[in-house]
């Protein structure tokens, strides 16, 4: 089973750096989550190393593939509170490697961000957030230096407003530009090399020419680093000519497999298998073959309202695992929802089963098994 699930990328260096650091509580639960893994355990005694939290649930901008700017109204208008997240913090930060501030909505329009992020420093977690930086004015320009955030991801796909519109919807190119320049500013004269300051540029059909240009772009305007980011796209009529990049080491995806809906449409999906459950769909429209998602053994993701999804990639509220509501939570952590996501997704990996499109649980009619996975960023070891 070991050989089948794989090794999380630089494991050794994780276990040799939690151990030089003393922490010694951390280190115990990573190797037990890795060992329940590799057993292919579905009831648990570890807790989760990694944790996505949405501070907030709406943003400024209406980006088309993105639920909220969508306008889809998937999960409700929430900010979470500070009173709320130190309770997580309080079952999790002790056995917490890593925490990202962001999912559906923009963190910086909550107010507490500054203080969840210094709580969580409190228990030495990395913490990365990740925002399209047109809410920041001096005083949370100095407040994200003084938390002690370690790691600011800038959302910037574009190098004019013309290319940067297309995705980021609304947004305002020359403003997120000078916001950039006051947060440089403010980490010099506080002579603070936190946060590191990535420019993220999420890599699309309409801005690929920019592609040589962007490191040297984002290094001038003072981000400690950039990356170039194969892009997420949804199975719709047009997607493939209009946004799919052409370069291929830039997608994601199999451009003569990039299908024109979702497999919950498709008609395979449709008919019910001969033992009268969901049926199974063989979905092929990744380059790189299936991989294990580690995310039900190692991960969790926390919505502002205190619902809890079982990875970073849900939309829907309706195919969340259950709530943070202050209840026990190891109930919550190995309920039924989470034991039969483990057990599909260990079958999965073994080529046992497929997907199962028309399913009511999220494990089972993802198609994007093992697509998003953890990867401690490197400032962490640097430190």
């Amino acid at each position: 089973m070991t050989g089948l699930l794989g090794r999380l990328p630089g494991e050794a260096r994780l276990i040799e750096t939690l151990r030089k650091r003393g922490l010694w509580r951390k280190l115990a639960n990573y190797l037990l989550v890795e060992s329940e893994l590799a057993m292919g355990r579905t009831r648990l005694l570890g807790k989760p190393y990694w944790m996505t939290v949405d501070p907030a649930s709406f943003c400024q901008l209406r980006c088309p593939f993105c639920p909220t700017g969508a306008g889809r109204n998937v999960r409700p208008k929430a900010r979470m509170s500070l009173e709320s997240f130190e309770r997580i913090l309080r079952d999790l930060g002790p056995t917490l490697i890593h925490i990202d501030f962001m999912n559906w909505g923009e963190p910086l329009l909550n107010a507490d961000i500054y203080s969840m992020v210094a709580a969580a420093k409190r228990f030495k977690i990395d913490s990365m957030l990740s925002t399209n930086l047109l809410a920041l004015d001096r005083d949370s320009a100095e407040r994200m230096v003084d938390c002690g955030l370690d790691r600011v991801t800038l959302s910037i796909d574009g190098l004019t407003q013309e290319t940067y519109e297309k995705y980021r919807v609304g947004g305002d190119f020359s403003r997120v530009l000078e916001n950039l320049r006051l947060l440089v500013e403010t980490k010099r004269a506080k002579c603070s090399r936190t946060p590191h300051i990535v420019w993220q540029f999420l890599v699309f059909k309409h801005n690929e020419h920019e592609i040589e240009r962007v490191r040297e772009f984002a290094l001038s305007r003072g981000a400690d680093e950039a990356g170039l980011t194969p892009a997420c796209l949804p199975f719709r009529p047009g997607i493939r000519d209009e946004w799919l990049p052409t370069r291929r080491e830039y997608s994601l995806y199999d451009p003569e497999n990039f299908p024109e809906s979702p497999p919950w449409h498709w008609k395979e999906a449709q008919a019910p298998a001969q033992d009268g459950g969901p049926a199974s769909v063989k979905v092929e429209v990744y380059k790189e073959p299936r991989a294990l998602c580690r995310w039900p053994w190692a991960g969790i993701t926390v919505n502002p309202d205190g619902s809890v999804s079982p990875c970073c990639s849900v939309e829907e509220k309706e195919y969340d695992f259950g709530s943070y509501d202050g209840r026990s939570f190891r109930s919550l952590w190995n309920n039924e929802a989470y034991r039969r996501g483990r057990a599909h997704i260990l079958r999965y990996a073994a080529r046992a089963v497929e997907t199962l499109p028309s399913s009511s649980h999220a494990c089972e009619r993802c198609f994007s098994i093992g697509r998003s996975g953890f990867q401690i960023p490197h400032t962490w070891y640097a430190q």
